[in-house]
């Protein structure tokens, strides 16, 4: 009973470590996701992530970490306690963070009064510019924009406000443009061409941002994006041919610490679910992914994003074969000691003990004794001691651990023994001896067999 009770130990113990090791492997792996201000597009798109992965069972997880905007879910990716934030490419970038998908481009152009004659941002000089606030990054990039062109911040008149105080101004005839940072589908970008006042025979103007690519050469937190023709409507349409102009991304980004292959399933899950996203966060048809190509610049693409673009993603026994097999080999050699152990524990407490070499010697010198043995005298002294070796090897067969060689050695040495005494006795006292094969003890045989 007590070594049944021992080996079942033995057994929960061991289903206890592959339970846990299991868990370890195969538990769903949660990732800290900072974003933020509530009510955004890109809240709206990660918890839309967030429940598409908890649908799917999928093998990671998500946290949401809500922050004040893109400032400060950056801060907390470059402080640790995110693993992923969502940022805007010109907000704070973190040292430590790398892209692993786009989630939206803002494109970044002027909206002209009716008749007003504008057709180039040099034209912009002494004119009233309308710009939504507070939005410091807006103010930064119209900034660059104006530098770029030649004009001073002093040469223009920048009004800032609310939504609904720039629509006014526009009403009252206040601004002979508005500065939009928009994503094209956004419907800011449409409102920014109804809000002007109708003028007989004239629509509003639009200005893009021509000389983009230069700008972006000397900002590399800036990017472009392709206008493709009549993308706002309109009549004319506008723009009324494809053009390119300069925008701002909002990014999904990862510590660049984070495990390849842990981002690079992130990646997958990201594009695998991008169509239950977008049906509970229609902005999510913008997500795309970076360029491979774009590894040093100032916000380089994470290696597990690489990976899942160029198709080297490595499958599940890629990543963890070696771990798998290193496990296995581990879990048998700890099971091997701790089964020897625990024999010898319980050998220990019972009183008895393996047979020893020692005292198997003892045994072949002791009926080699025995058949050499000429006088009354010394016989009862050897029986004595056979009937103790004989009574220490049979219960040490029985209860402590043996192996099978070990068993049929002690057993072929205990008949040896028995034919030895009783050879002795009928020689030196006249005894009846066992001519025959001397008979097994039952224990014994029951045990060799």
């Amino acid at each position: 009973m007590r070594r049944r009770l021992k080996v079942l130990a033995m057994v929960f113990v061991g289903v206890a470590v592959a339970a846990a090791a299991a868990y370890g492997l195969f538990a769903p792996r949660l990732l800290r996701v900072a974003v933020g201000p509530l009510g955004g597009q890109d809240i709206r798109i990660v918890v839309a992530f967030l429940q598409s992965l908890q649908r799917e069972k999928a093998s990671l997880r998500l946290k949401l970490v809500l922050t004040e905007g893109a400032s400060a879910s950056g801060a907390l990716l470059e402080s640790g306690k995110a693993d992923l934030a969502v940022i805007r490419s010109d907000i704070t970038v973190p040292e430590k963070a790398a892209t692993v998908a786009i989630f939206r481009r803002e494109a970044v152009y002027f909206v002209t009064r009716p008749g007003s004659k504008i057709t180039k941002i040099g034209d912009l000089k002494g004119k009233a510019i309308g710009s939504i606030a507070p939005r410091p990054a807006n103010d930064r990039m119209l900034e660059s924009i104006l530098t770029h062109y030649g004009i001073a911040a002093s040469e223009v008149d920048v009004i800032r406000g609310n939504q609904a105080e720039i629509g006014q101004a526009l009403q009252d005839g206040k601004l002979d443009a508005f500065f939009a940072v928009a994503p094209v589908a956004d419907r800011m970008s449409r409102w920014a061409f109804l809000a002007f006042p109708k003028v007989e025979n004239e629509e509003p103007g639009f200005l893009p941002i021509t000389e983009a690519e230069a700008i972006a050469e000397q900002v590399p937190a800036y990017d472009t994006v392709e206008l493709v023709r009549g993308v706002f409507g309109g009549d004319p349409p506008q723009p009324e041919e494809e053009t390119t102009t300069l925008a701002a991304t909002h990014r999904l980004v990862a510590r660049r610490t984070l495990d390849e292959s842990v981002v690079s399933e992130l990646t997958r899950l990201l594009f695998a679910l991008r169509l239950s996203i977008a049906a509970e966060a229609p902005a999510a048809n913008q997500i795309e992914l970076p360029s491979a190509e774009d590894r040093g610049a100032k916000l380089p693409v994470h290696p597990g994003t690489i990976a899942y673009i160029e198709g080297e993603t490595k499958t599940f026994f890629e990543r963890y074969g070696d771990w798998i097999y290193l496990g296995i080999m581990g879990f048998s050699l700890v099971g091997s000691v701790a089964a020897a152990l625990f024999s010898r524990v319980g050998a220990s407490r019972s009183g008895v003990h393996p047979v020893t070499d020692d005292e198997l010697h003892r045994m072949v010198v002791l009926i080699d004794q025995l058949r050499q043995a000429s006088s009354a005298e010394a016989l009862p002294g050897l029986e004595a001691e056979a009937r103790t070796l004989h009574h220490l090897l049979l219960h040490s067969v029985a209860e402590a651990a043996q192996d099978s060689d070990r068993i049929a050695t002690i057993r072929f040495l205990v008949d040896e023994l028995r034919l030895a005494v009783a050879d002795a006795q009928q020689r030196i006292r006249g005894a009846p001896g066992e001519r025959n094969e001397p008979r097994r003890p039952p224990g014994l045989a029951a045990i060799s067999t």
